[in-house]
């Protein structure tokens, strides 16, 4: 007799999605290094960190406010917000800026076979990285 398969948590799903794209996000930017002071490590000594605080699910997996940080920027300066922002301006510009604040104000409910869509997409990016 099969077993049922365990059915997936909201928090578990959301987890696996998370770690799949910081995964990805560590790896796009492994070669540049920390985006806000350049210090260049391993992918895994890196932290995924976002240029608006608040982890909002409306912002949480866009990859343009989302960069390799190190351990430093992203926690000991939180996040290193003014060198963040010159950099945002400097890479995406005040546009691109100015479309993440409205985007964080919206309100987004994700259901957990949206976490697994998202896992999957990231899944399959981090594989063309071969790690």
């Amino acid at each position: 007799m099969l077993k049922k398969p365990k059915k997936i948590t909201y928090a578990k799903a959301k987890r696996k999605a998370w770690d799949a794209f910081s995964k990805y996000i560590r790896l796009r930017d492994e070669v540049q290094g920390c985006f806000t002071c350049g210090v260049v490590k391993p992918y895994k000594q890196m932290q995924a960190g976002h240029w608006i605080p608040g982890r909002h699910n409306s912002i949480l997996f866009d990859e343009r406010g989302c960069h390799a940080q190190c351990y430093h920027c992203n926690i000991g300066l939180k996040g290193n917000p003014v060198v963040y922002y010159d950099r945002m301006l400097k890479d995406y510009g005040v546009e691109v800026c100015n479309e993440l604040k409205r985007i964080d104000k919206i309100i987004i409910q994700y259901k957990v076979i949206d976490f697994l869509g998202i896992e999957q997409k990231y899944s399959d990016l981090v594989d063309t990285y071969g790690k």
